[in-house]
């Protein structure tokens, strides 16, 4: 009896550390996901690069082409009348380790104000993170399946779900 108590009491303790282990990379890449929604936001693109996957960035011909791309196309839009007004993240998906990296899914809504009327942008982003959930870098992959997203970027994980 002494025994069964003690294996529960361990595995007890290990679900609670592997637990708040999760609570603590889910809020580490929530809180990176508003500061990259808020730079966006206030069209800080050097902050909102620096959390752009590097494939991306080596795709875009360096960082500083990432930035001056994203300050031609966001303000581009923004000529046009649209005001970015908010950036909200949730829902990160159950986190999956491929290749030595952490990848998961999660929510994003961009609330933007379009000729007198709020709209709103939904779209799943894919999280990956290479250093244990510390930083994260994020990628939308609209109008692409995992599928194709893993000729880009073949470290991708298969498993990641991306819904439309």
């Amino acid at each position: 009896m002494k025994k069964i108590l003690s294996l529960v009491l361990l595995l007890s303790v290990a679900i609670i550390h592997a637990q708040s282990t999760d609570d603590k990379i889910n809020n580490i890449l929530l809180q990176q996901a508003s500061e990259m929604g808020k730079s966006f936001i206030n069209g800080d693109y050097p902050t909102f690069a620096k959390f752009t996957h590097p494939t991306i960035v080596t795709m875009m011909g360096g960082e500083e082409k990432l930035i001056a791309e994203a300050a031609r196309s966001f303000d581009l839009i923004k000529s046009e009348g649209v005001i970015f007004v908010s950036a909200d993240y949730k829902n990160p998906s159950a986190i999956i380790t491929h290749e030595d990296q952490l990848q998961c899914t999660l929510f994003q809504s961009i609330k933007m104000n379009a000729g007198g009327e709020t709209v709103t942008a939904d779209a799943t982003l894919i999280a990956v993170s290479m250093d244990n959930g510390e930083n994260w870098y994020f990628i939308d992959p609209t109008g692409n399946d995992i599928t194709t997203m893993r000729k880009m970027i073949p470290t991708l994980s298969p498993s990641l779900k991306i819904t439309k």
